[in-house]
């Protein structure tokens, strides 16, 4: 049964056993079309996306091309819920992938194409990360969260 603030679920969440509405509401965020399919888009993405991304990817889900200024708004409600991350690309252009807890935090962004790789854990950053923190609190600076970011060319940008 309908009710006046249901909205259709997006196609991408017909095979899902994934419910972006629970989330959005556990998340304190309004369950709207536009925020439950730019959740399941950043959801079935193996790498970040454009804002343009997110739009086009967004009209060939539903049909129907967004409000440009509704996906900024959703991605910005998202990010600040803990369901999506942002990312600043070496270019410059913010990206927006979903939110996963990673073993390590610590990625990988190629330069090129902007592909955004997990790094494996290695037992010695964390007490680099420590000891960095420790010498700036020294400074007068209290890092709440600390990840590490390499820059560089993938394999398939260096072919």
């Amino acid at each position: 049964m309908k009710t006046p603030n249901s909205h259709p679920k997006p196609p991408l969440l017909a095979a899902a056993a994934f419910d972006s509405e629970t989330l959005l509401r556990e998340s304190g965020l309004r369950v709207t079309r536009a925020a439950q399919t730019v959740l399941e888009l950043l959801r079935h993405t193996s790498q970040p996306l454009t804002h343009d991304e997110v739009a086009a990817a967004y009209t060939t889900a539903t049909g129907e091309a967004p409000d440009r200024v509704t996906i900024y708004r959703v991605l910005d409600r998202l990010v600040e819920a803990g369901l999506c991350d942002r990312r600043v690309g070496a270019d410059r252009v913010n990206r927006f992938a979903r939110h996963v807890e990673a073993a390590s935090g610590n990625t990988f962004e190629c330069d090129q194409c902007h592909k955004i790789l997990a790094l494996p854990s290695d037992p010695e950053l964390p007490k680099v990360m420590g000891r960095l923190g420790r010498s700036l609190r020294k400074q007068g600076i209290d890092t709440r969260h600390t990840a590490l970011t390499l820059h560089g060319t993938c394999g398939d940008c260096a072919r």
